[in-house]
């Protein structure tokens, strides 16, 4: 029975078995804190929070059979159409702009009916895609970025950050950094780099000062209200104004890493659970420092690091140059929406509203993870083909 069972998963479960795993840990670490942090909703009737979990966890087995499935695909074929995907990407991100399921202030979700889903993480999945197979062909080559190049790279990355910033800022930054992340594995030039940075970050200055959008005012507020806070000194009245305020969510944040890092309350006992409106995804982080402690709140951050290291070792294993930058800038993105989520919980970033992929509650942003880390499982298979 047992070797059946093995030889089931081992056909099933493709790629760097070290991935695997990191993504078990967080995925069923997630379903842990999440049923902690909706422990608030007993109050909205007797089968919560476990009548709330049922659709999670369906997502998520579905999720994994996407991992498995796409890590069992040669995944040049699975790219063959990146290019008109991006295309659709953009188009769904108008629809949704114009037509789409409002929340949180913002038109992003795309109505299936008993499902929603972002079509901005499509984009930042398909633009990272595109990128890698544009530079495969031209890593060695550095005469290879004519200006006409130079051109659909920018149009690529600036239409895309452009239409997703329109109602996602934060998204659109993560979506940015890892173009930038691609071009450097891609040896684009530090020059051509240098013009696209200075073009779309210019771009995204006037959008956010100029109230482009349905979000571009809400992000000018926090930034200023994170320079405010950080930088200069009010005085002591507007800062308790500022606390029950802007910074309310905040505050309570670093209440309950501070009330927990050293003395873990323990699983489900967060206290600051009730107080967080978002606890169960953008503020996470902080429910994990008040349940587990410090200890699990560097073990968090460690998982990500190595999930990138081991996404990035495909760059020296992979047969084809694509599959080396897509499963860097892959890796990338998702750690840096991680990243940005707990540097946010302790106060070093302004607020975003970014998740924790595959640990905070989320939706079918969880297939486009599933996608990307079932790609980078595909791409290790090279190891074992060409070491």
């Amino acid at each position: 029975m047992k070797s059946k069972l093995y030889a089931y998963f081992k056909n099933q479960m493709h790629g760097d078995y070290k991935i695997w795993l990191i993504v078990m840990i967080l995925n069923a670490f997630g379903m842990v804190v999440q049923f902690s942090a909706k422990g608030r909703f007993n109050m909205e009737g007797p089968f919560e929070p476990i009548l709330g979990m049922i659709k999670p966890l369906i997502i998520l087995f579905i999720s994994f059979w996407v991992m498995a499935w796409v890590s069992r695909q040669d995944y040049v074929s699975v790219i063959k159409y990146i290019t008109l995907l991006l295309f659709l990407s953009w188009g769904l991100v108008l629809f949704a702009y114009f037509f789409g399921e409002e929340k949180g202030g913002a038109s992003r979700w795309v109505d299936l009916g008993p499902v929603s889903f972002m079509p901005s993480d499509m984009a930042k999945l398909c633009l990272t895609i595109s990128l890698a197979k544009m530079f495969s062909t031209r890593q060695a080559n550095p005469a290879a970025y004519t200006p006409w190049v130079i051109f659909l790279m920018l149009a690529q990355i600036g239409i895309t950050c452009f239409l997703v910033m329109l109602s996602n800022v934060s998204t659109s930054g993560i979506i940015f950094a890892t173009s930038l992340v691609v071009m450097v594995f891609g040896r684009v030039p530090w020059k051509s780099i240098g013009i696209i940075f200075c073009i779309v970050a210019a771009l995204a200055v006037t959008v956010i000062y100029k109230g482009i959008g349905q979000r571009s005012e809400t992000a000018k507020n926090r930034i200023e209200n994170y320079i405010k806070r950080v930088f200069l000194h009010s005085d002591s009245k507007q800062n308790l104004v500022d606390d029950k305020k802007e910074n309310y969510q905040l505050r309570q944040s670093l209440y309950a890493i501070s009330t927990g890092a050293l003395r873990p309350k323990g699983p489900g006992k967060s206290q600051f659970k009730f107080h967080l409106t978002q606890a169960e995804s953008d503020f996470v982080y902080a429910i994990i420092i008040e349940e587990y402690g410090i200890v699990a709140g560097l073990f968090i951050p460690f998982l990500f690091m190595a999930l990138v290291y081991r996404g990035a070792l495909a760059i020296k294993y992979s047969a084809k140059p694509i599959g080396g930058l897509m499963a860097a800038g892959l890796a990338f993105s998702i750690s840096t929406q991680a990243f940005i989520n707990m540097l946010v919980s302790v106060g070093a970033l302004p607020v975003t509203g970014q998740p924790i992929p595959m640990v905070s509650a989320g939706g079918t942003s969880l297939f486009f993870t599933a996608i990307s880390i079932g790609l980078i499982l595909s791409i290790s298979k090279d190891k074992k083909k060409y070491a």
